[in-house]
């Protein structure tokens, strides 16, 4: 399993800890291989916004609810 897998796994896994549903993660938009890695993931692109002289890519991954 790759490190970057295995970093976007426990990433998704922590904020049940934190009784969280979402996890929100953004990067530079000018970087296509990390958006792919994270909509492959599951992430979803919710914005793009200019940071100064940056522009970002907002991403958000929804947790499925807990089956008891």
């Amino acid at each position: 399993m790759q490190t970057q897998t295995k970093i976007l796994l426990w990433a998704v896994e922590h904020p049940q800890t934190l009784s969280k549903h979402y996890l929100r993660l953004d990067c530079d938009d000018s970087r296509p291989r990390l958006r792919a890695v994270y909509q492959g993931f599951g992430f979803r692109d919710r914005s793009q916004r200019q940071v100064d002289a940056y522009f970002v890519s907002g991403y958000e991954y929804q947790r499925p609810p807990q089956v008891i």
